[in-house]
């Protein structure tokens, strides 16, 4: 087997690859508490997971997940036991649940070094760059401060792809034992979706395997045996929960959420060659800089490089395949790409980078320039106040991308902290907007002291759990869902009820006889009486 031998260390030092980590680990702490102070709980995925999060803590019903007070089938309980473990150490608060998967999803840049050390035993410069690299990279910085299921999913997918090499080498029990809890763990982070990640790898063998490995029947058992120890570790929860959960639950669970997905995995609902548009915009910013393309990226020199290859291309024609596509659905794929692409890159290819810097100076005058565009982008706010003032920070990195350091391996780790700083630039320009359109604390807040007074609330159309956590509701909130003719009747029929309404152009008496309002997703939120509500609707046709 080929190895690829160790780049010199430059004249003026060594830095040592943990060395690295920590500053990347720094970096990212730091990305995490800047971007959860910049924006609010979005909706409408945070603002629901928090929300079940808070109906399991409240009811103290540990197995089975509910939301808006019906049982949650759509998503293992993992990130909802997390967020409740976050809250018996801290409180409830917002704070201990929006920094409970981002801190848990640092374990990443640790596993990910590790594992370059093992992939890639005689080479530095792998073990070096690869986690700030993935923090780099467009597909996991957008992420890695949110409550996402999939940085939860990557943790265990990395200690899968680990544990397989130690036990391919050794044979050991204890590897074989950190595989099943990786199987199992990611099972109960993501459902199934784990053995899409985790078989390509363990069919693979043959191109990453080492040395004097075991046998490939042992290593075939081994890996079967792990995937069962999982499937019995995610029994652990499912058999007690669908036995609480009732038949309907256990229906949702078992049936549509694993085999029903499967049966429509073939119904696009975005072409299958969505995700190769966006991998340009996700592997970002390794398309800017020149020295990833000089240091022969895609030049295969070993069968190692060849079976990671060949993983990223299974793991992206397989979702591909499936009919719900989402951007961060591979988010766990993320650190293996860091992974190749650290394998691969030279650090005296590293000059200046001057379509980083063009692309500083693009940002930098798009914020100057937003006042004038804004409210295209936050509508329904009248000249959204944007700061402009934070050009400054993608001006200096025009200046930080063209500045080659001494050090090579200074030159390169400066480059990848380049994007991560343009991200968050971005964000703190549009502070203050952000929270007008999304924050809907005051809201839910407004929703709690309605229901405390004895009314009764509904949505009109799909309630995605927004209120739940924001106002600590210890009531459901009506979802009047439907046929409009049949909306429209039973809220004649319930004249008392408080409607709680997304809508896009309200008339100046609804909106002057709101009970509240506010911008919303480019919409007006409203709760207004439902006898208005109806006078406006009958207005509409």
């Amino acid at each position: 087997m080929n190895n690829r031998l160790t780049p010199a260390p430059t004249s003026v030092g060594h830095i040592s690859s943990t060395a690295f980590l920590w500053c990347t680990l720094l970096a990212a702490l730091g990305l995490i508490a800047a971007h959860l102070w910049l924006r609010p709980l979005m909706p409408v995925d945070e603002t629901r997971y928090v929300s079940v999060a808070w109906e399991m803590w409240r009811d103290h019903n540990w197995l089975v997940p509910h939301q808006n007070g019906e049982t949650y089938a759509h998503k293992p309980p993992l990130l909802f036991w997390l967020i409740n473990l976050a809250w018996a150490l801290f409180g409830v608060s917002e704070w201990p649940a929006r920094l409970s998967v981002p801190l848990a999803a640092c374990i990443n840049f640790w596993l990910l070094h590790l594992l370059a050390k093992k992939y890639y035993p005689s080479s530095e410069t792998a073990a070096r760059f690869a986690p700030v690299i993935l923090l780099a990279l467009g597909g996991w910085c957008f992420y890695l401060p949110t409550i996402m299921f999939d940085l939860l999913l990557s943790i265990f997918v990395l200690l899968w792809i680990l544990s397989c090499l130690e036990f391919s080498e050794s044979g050991s029990k204890k590897a074989l034992a950190l595989a099943g809890f990786a199987i199992g763990m990611g099972l109960l982070a993501k459902g199934p979706v784990m053995l899409l990640y985790a078989v390509p790898f363990m069919l693979l063998r043959r191109w990453w395997q080492a040395e004097n490995s075991i046998e490939s029947k042992r290593f075939a058992k081994g890996c079967g045996l792990a995937i069962l120890i999982g499937l019995l570790l995610l029994a652990c929860w499912v058999i007690p929960a669908v036995i609480a959960g009732g038949g309907a639950y256990e229906n949702e669970l078992i049936w549509k959420q694993t085999t029903g997905r499967m049966v429509s995995a073939f119904a696009h609902a975005r072409p299958i060659y969505w995700y190769l548009y966006l991998l340009p915009i996700l592997l970002l910013p390794l398309p800017l800089l020149g020295g990833v393309w000089k240091s022969s990226l895609f030049k295969v020199t070993v069968a190692k490089d060849k079976a990671l290859l060949i993983y990223i291309a299974l793991i992206i024609g397989c979702f591909s395949l499936i009919s719900g596509k989402q951007i961060h659905y591979l988010c766990p794929l993320m650190p293996i790409i860091a992974l190749y692409v650290a394998g691969k890159v030279q650090p005296n290819k590293f000059g200046r980078s001057y379509l980083l810097a063009a692309a500083s100076a693009l940002i930098a005058a798009a914020i100057i320039s937003l006042p004038y565009w804004a409210s295209h982008i936050f509508k329904n706010i009248q000249q959204p106040h944007v700061y402009t003032w934070v050009a400054i920070a993608p001006l200096l990195m025009v200046a930080v991308s063209l500045v080659k350091f001494r050090q090579e391996q200074l030159t390169l780790y400066v480059r990848f902290l380049v994007f991560p700083v343009l991200i968050t630039s971005l964000l703190m320009t549009v502070k203050l907007p952000l929270h007008q359109s999304y924050d809907i604390t005051q809201a839910a807040k407004e929703v709690k002291i309605l229901q405390d007074q004895g009314n009764t609330l509904v949505f009109w159309d799909k309630y995605d759990n927004q209120f739940q956590f924001a106002g600590k509701l210890y009531q459901p909130i009506i979802d009047l869902q439907g046929d409009y003719p049949e909306r429209l009747s039973w809220l004649e029929a319930h004249p008392q009820t408080i409607v709680i309404c997304p809508i896009n152009h309200p008339s100046d008496a609804l909106l002057k006889g709101a009970i509240y309002s506010q911008t919303y997703r480019g919409r007006y939120l409203l709760i207004v009486k439902a006898t208005d509500f109806i006078s406006f609707m009958r207005t509409q046709g």
